[in-house]
């Protein structure tokens, strides 16, 4: 190595042929990188394990693919040209009939004074199923007494 003298102070520098050496190796690797590179890009063979111009019909032993589940086939569409004019007469009665709760309903809120009715019992459709019962004061124990646990503190 060397020691020569720049602006900044003395540096040590490489010897003049290790460099060199050095700068042909990059060289060369990068031409050999840009060969195969196009190499493979151009590289038409078939694909491990098919043959090239067999396709896989060809063979005896092929298997036939089936599917896992079933599946039922889809529900067939409505007739378009049935019952227009009785659709349209189911939508208007029942349209009309949510009109009418809920104008019974906002009557009802309207009117917070007076107690018109159940705003509940105007919303709640024929099909509706009541609540479940509320859990009774009986399966509480009173506030005095002690409960029993299997928790030692």
């Amino acid at each position: 190595m060397a020691s020569a003298w720049t602006e900044n102070g003395p540096i040590s520098l490489p010897s003049r042929s290790l460099a060199y050496g050095a700068g042909t190796a990059v060289a060369l690797f990068a031409v050999l990188g840009l060969v195969l590179g196009v190499s493979a890009a151009f590289h038409r063979s078939a694909a491990p394990g098919i043959e090239a111009g067999a396709g896989v019909a060809g063979k005896d032993d092929a298997l036939t693919a089936r599917p896992v589940v079933d599946l039922a086939p889809p529900p067939a569409a409505p007739d378009a040209a049935g019952n227009d004019a009785a659709d349209a007469e189911d939508d208007a009665a029942k349209a009309e009939a949510l009109a009418a709760q809920t104008a019974a309903a906002q009557a009802i809120q309207a009117k917070p004074s007076k107690s018109g009715g159940n705003i509940d019992d105007v919303l709640a459709s024929p099909t509706e199923k009541p609540p479940g019962a509320v859990k009774g004061a009986a399966d509480e124990a009173p506030p005095g007494t002690p409960v029993k646990s299997d928790v030692p503190f």
